[in-house]
């Protein structure tokens, strides 16, 4: 369906509104659009990752039903913040089976920012499951990770959506996936609601730049799930098929054009 346009497909951070990346990845895989490059931030480099390593979308829908959070939150003294973030990347090593960048079967991109120079940093090689915890960590969450003389933090402090990096990797048409800025009638029942939420504030000015980087914008009716609503997977996931099953013909149109 693709033809000889490379589409470039850009998942942007949300926590758990971000499950809705795996609708959007099932309607295109059912479509037979295929991807070659894919980039995330937060938890749109988890799928991304997740998806480049060539699991199965059931088995992904069915890992984030099952797997439960004391699988990947490991609260610590609260020095640079309040999880960890060793179990996150245990589980996204275990998932991806160890992989490097260069083993995936999808070129794939994950984006943080750099604490110490203040610029988004664009991760695409070395260990994967070390650059998607650093995507994840989000400010005061998750404690910052150290690569190299990087101390990085989430990459939705800079680029929500990383449309420009998965263009600037090769793809010709882009599809963007956005699950949260306007995220909205939500409860903020404890801290990390207040500091995600926090973020995604932060992130509606630096959108409105960005806007012009994608082709396509893919934006899943998510907003009334919070960040940590984990136990509402299926919803999330259904509203990124349906959302994305909308945009099918516009798509189809990029394509002919290409």
């Amino acid at each position: 369906m693709t033809g000889d346009r490379r589409v470039g497909l850009a998942l942007g951070g949300g926590l758990a509104r971000g499950l809705a990346h795996i609708g959007v990845l099932k309607v295109l895989k059912e479509a037979g659009v295929g991807l070659s490059y894919i980039a995330g931030t937060s938890m749109g480099s988890v799928v991304g990752a997740l998806y480049a390593c060539g699991l199965d979308l059931k088995m992904i829908s069915l890992l984030a039903e099952r797997i439960s959070r004391r699988n990947w939150m490991d609260l610590t003294f609260p020095r640079k913040g309040l999880i960890a973030g060793e179990r996150l990347e245990e589980l996204v090593h275990l998932l991806t089976a160890g992989r490097s960048f260069s083993d995936l079967s999808v070129p794939l991109a994950v984006v943080a920012v750099d604490l110490i120079s203040g610029e988004k940093v664009v991760i695409d090689e070395g260990p994967v499951a070390r650059a998607v915890r650093a995507s994840c960590a989000i400010p005061g969450v998750f404690s910052p990770v150290k690569i190299g003389e990087k101390v990085l933090v989430d990459g939705g402090v800079l680029q929500r959506v990383p449309a420009s990096v998965v263009r600037e990797m090769g793809a010709e048409l882009v599809i963007a996936v956005d699950v949260g800025v306007n995220a909205g009638d939500y409860k903020l029942d404890h801290i990390f609601d207040v500091l995600s939420r926090s973020i995604e504030i932060m992130s509606r000015k630096i959108r409105q730049s960005q806007k012009g980087d994608a082709d396509l914008l893919v934006l899943p009716a998510v907003d009334d799930i919070g960040s940590f609503d984990f136990q509402r997977v299926e919803e999330a996931i259904c509203r990124g098929e349906a959302a994305m099953r909308e945009l099918l013909p516009m798509l189809f149109n990029y394509l002919k054009e290409g």
